[in-house]
């Protein structure tokens, strides 16, 4: 229950049926860094209300709230870069301080720093390839993601030689903070 590692990579790209443009389909994911209980969340965009969102609904599937968030330096977390300091973006603050965590920004261009998150991406894209080319729109690939990720949940991983799933309600569950009574209100 001490860290949530995130990470953000590009699934796929797919045409828009009204304006026929493509667009980017992004998956937003987070591991436990003790159990390695991975959560996957799409995403068209990675701006900060649906950033947050999508922390906060990690925090309801985990049923409480790490110690701390770990990720890189995205706009949506830092409005300012820094190898030792980065300043963090003022809702991510607020959020921060709704859920109590401690945010973590890891330096700019140093992957290895959060290489339980960043080996996942890979990871995320094989197990959404099974899917196909075709689209029936955002909420069945969540869907799909959805139940792949939780057969990955339930097998032996590599490192632990234990089920992430496992090791987390038996023994990270516990450690976590509570969920606040109220959810946060993301402001525009």
């Amino acid at each position: 229950g001490e860290a949530l590692l995130l990470d953000w990579g590009k699934l796929r790209d797919v045409k828009d049926p009204v304006t026929g443009k493509n667009k980017t389909l992004w998956a937003f994911v987070g591991v436990l860094g003790f159990s390695r209980y991975m959560m996957v969340r799409l995403v068209w965009t990675n701006n900060v209300e649906t950033t947050l969102g999508a922390i906060e609904s990690m925090f309801k599937e985990l049923g409480g709230v790490p110690w701390k968030v770990t990720s890189d330096n995205p706009k949506c977390f830092a409005t300012e870069a820094d190898l030792y300091d980065p300043l963090l973006n003022p809702a991510l603050e607020r959020f921060a301080t709704h859920y109590h965590f401690l945010m973590e920004c890891l330096p700019p261009a140093d992957p290895q720093k959060k290489g339980k998150v960043e080996r996942l991406m890979p990871y995320v894209r094989r197990l959404y390839e099974a899917h196909g080319e075709g689209w029936l729109g955002i909420e069945e690939s969540q869907s799909y993601i959805d139940k792949k990720v939780a057969i990955a949940n339930e097998r032996k991983h590599g490192t632990t030689a234990e089920r992430p799933i496992d090791r987390f309600v038996q023994t990270e569950a516990v450690q976590l903070k509570a969920l606040p009574e109220l959810a946060y209100e993301i402001e525009e």
